[in-house]
């Protein structure tokens, strides 16, 4: 409410308020978690940092990036609804609960269709293959 009603940003600001600290603390673990054979593989050839990070590390968290912004997204959009709804004068939250406070059932289940349907093909489509992409190099243990 601080910015206003007709503003775009409450519900920006809501929606990285919450996924911000999944999409660090994933982060954090990804880079803890390269492997320190390709490190230790990397110096050994005299890789220098910009080469380490460039080629072993940004690889090697990409796949952790990946389903993070999988649980991200999900969470986003969930919280997205609520922000429209309470800070937004448009959007799938806005309208859903305009379709609700008028009784209009049809729109409320239009609008939450809408939405799940959103959910699953920006998961399935977008976000599936990328972090399928993002895995195929890693060797198997």
């Amino acid at each position: 409410m601080v910015f206003g009603v007709t503003s775009r940003k409450p519900p920006i600001l809501v929606v990285t308020a919450a996924t911000y600290p999944i999409l660090l603390s994933n982060l954090l673990a990804a880079v803890r978690a390269v492997d320190d054979q390709y490190m230790i593989l990397a110096r050994s050839l005299g890789a220098t940092k910009l080469q380490e990070l460039t080629y072993f590390i940004l690889p090697g968290i990409v796949p952790y990036l990946a389903g993070a912004s999988r649980a991200a997204i999900g969470i986003a959009l969930r919280i997205s609804v609520v922000a429209e709804a309470f800070g937004a004068s448009g959007g799938v939250g806005y309208w859903l609960v305009y379709s609700y406070d008028y009784g209009y059932r049809e729109g409320v289940f239009a609008w939450a269709w809408i939405l799940i349907i959103l959910m699953i093909a920006l998961d399935l489509l977008i976000l599936k293959p990328i972090e399928r992409w993002s895995t195929k190099w890693k060797l198997e243990k």
